[in-house]
């Protein structure tokens, strides 16, 4: 790893741990044990640093989300899997990083939105077709149209101005969204799949 791909990844925690607004250059610089003109050869401003980052968590999203669809099982196993496997802290690190990027850094978070969105739908459309081979998501839905309702779902989700989080967790406004809303057009078997771990509480 050269010294550009390291401050990178390390400016990526720092901006999901701290918030994109808090964490300075010098903060950057510190951290990587570099001075602040070498880190400004690199990286001409911090949005410049700050699109780089998204990036890098992109191409981590990318990654992972190959890993999921290769595991076994039909798609509400991997789905429950990959939910088990978010902790609260962490989720709620990626919501506050991605609200303060629109709310200060408007142009950066315009670029990137798009292509995270894109890639969110393509690949609900990819499960919600290997549900439908499965038997478990019904064939008459329009996926592209539910792939675009499970987007918004998300966003409500993330928007503390819908939710303040004071009195629920992240984890429990997807059961009480995201899996209903699965539920509304999973087969019978799928229903049956979905109201076992909905009773139990398990997710």
């Amino acid at each position: 790893m050269d010294l550009r791909e390291r401050i990178i990844e390390n400016s990526t925690t720092l901006f999901l741990s701290r918030g994109c607004k808090s964490v300075t250059m010098d903060d950057i610089a510190a951290e990587n044990g570099i001075s602040k003109r070498t880190l400004y050869e690199l990286f001409s401003e911090k949005s410049n640093l700050l699109e780089e980052s998204i990036f890098y968590i992109y191409n981590k999203l990318k990654s992972d989300s190959e890993k999921i669809t290769r595991e076994k099982g039909n798609i509400y196993e991997i789905i429950f899997k990959a939910h088990e496997s978010q902790s609260e802290i962490n989720i709620n690190l990626r919501a506050n990083f991605f609200s303060e990027l629109k709310k200060f850094y408007p142009v950066v978070y315009e670029k990137i939105f798009k292509k995270f969105s894109d890639f969110h739908e393509k690949n609900i459309i990819l499960f919600l077709e290997r549900g439908q081979k499965e038997g478990l998501i019904l064939k008459t839905i329009d996926n592209n149209l539910v792939s675009k309702m499970i987007m918004e779902i998300s966003y409500i989700i993330g928007d503390k101005q819908v939710f303040s989080l004071e009195n629920r967790s992240r984890k429990e406004l997807f059961r009480q969204t995201m899996l209903l809303y699965f539920r509304g057009i999973s087969t019978i078997e799928g229903i049956k799949i979905l109201d076992e771990r909905l009773t139990d509480k398990q997710i």
